[in-house]
């Protein structure tokens, strides 16, 4: 398990499916998730990360699943 930091905006990051809950620390909200997510997180641009955040929000969903989608995603069926 490795951990991704999600910059504070003001409005707690929504934790949902049994999952733990995120933690303060300083500026940013700290979650743990599997390895492969944290590494596809570290890759992505900061402008990427806040879009993702706000998508979160946006669709109620935990930025952990929405992460998880694009990871990883199912082979393609003709």
């Amino acid at each position: 398990m490795a951990s991704i930091r999600i910059k504070d905006d003001g409005s707690a990051p929504i934790s949902t499916g049994g999952r733990e809950a995120p933690f303060k620390q300083g500026e940013f909200y700290v979650m743990e998730v599997p390895d492969d997510i944290a590494r596809y997180w570290n890759k992505m641009d900061p402008t990427r990360r806040e879009a993702m955040a706000r998508q979160s929000r946006k669709e109620n969903r935990d930025v952990r699943d929405i992460l998880d989608s694009f990871v990883h995603k199912p082979a393609k069926v003709k």
